[in-house]
């Protein structure tokens, strides 16, 4: 999905209200002592509906491991904002940043715990001394609940989107088959993709450890973005 079918990540995320959420993102950074204007990182920026809008307050960059993802945030996005490809876990920075940022629990999708410790040491290396850090993690393992079921519908003449998906667990990972119909006008048939996704259940403590050891003190906060999954705020050391 993050490659061959990138152009409909946004259409079936139409209901995530993006304004909201970096409005709060902004709130929780004054409150950590990071003023408009500040440099800001935000790491698995996808399609860059985050960074839209959060550009007037700051100064951005952004970066992701999917070029076809990219390609739509440069689209979005002024052409002297600058994005570039990379993975979470192994990316470096010309000169620290006073903020990081990582949404919508993309942070999920690093394990084992060698690459959740090897994009900590990233993060603490792109933030200066005093700068801060906020990571909306992914479900915590006693709260996911696996068999429960999902639906995200897109509706427009021209085309038509259904996403299902029924969440199970293997071990510490879960596990979300997303079925896709895809129904384009004057298309011969509905295409039908599967898109699988794998995201770590992180015990929280754990995830509080690895980043305290790569050099920052942070905490849990558990007024999050979206329900149940809180932010985890940090300060580089």
């Amino acid at each position: 999905m993050y490659r061959d079918r990138a152009e409909l990540y946004d259409l079936i995320y139409h209901w995530k209200n993006y304004q909201a959420e970096a409005a709060r993102v902004r709130e929780k950074l004054a409150a950590e002592g990071i003023p408009d204007g500040s440099r800001v990182l935000e790491a698995a920026c996808g399609t860059g509906s985050y960074l839209q809008h959060l550009r007037e307050s700051y100064d951005l960059t952004g970066f992701d491991r999917s070029e076809e993802m990219l390609a739509i945030a440069r689209e979005k996005l002024p052409a002297g904002l600058t994005l570039f490809r990379a993975d979470m876990a192994g990316f470096t920075v010309d000169r620290p940043y006073d903020a990081l940022l990582c949404l919508f629990s993309s942070i999920g999708y690093l394990y084992p715990e060698a690459r959740l410790r090897a994009a900590a040491k990233c993060f603490a290396d792109a933030v200066r001394p005093g700068g801060v850090l906020v990571i909306e993690p992914w479900i915590a393992p006693e709260e996911y609940r696996p068999g429960y079921g999902s639906i995200q519908t897109y509706d427009r003449p021209e085309l038509k989107l259904c996403r299902a998906s029924l969440g199970q667990r293997d071990g510490d990972i879960a596990v979300m088959d997303f079925h896709w119909l895809v129904l384009r006008t004057g298309a011969d048939a509905v295409e039908h993709l599967v898109d699988v996704h794998r995201m770590w259940l992180c015990p929280r403590e754990l995830m509080l450890r690895v980043f305290r050891e790569a050099g920052f003190e942070c905490r849990l906060d558990p007024e999050g973005l979206m329900p149940g999954r809180g932010l985890i705020i940090g300060r580089r050391r």
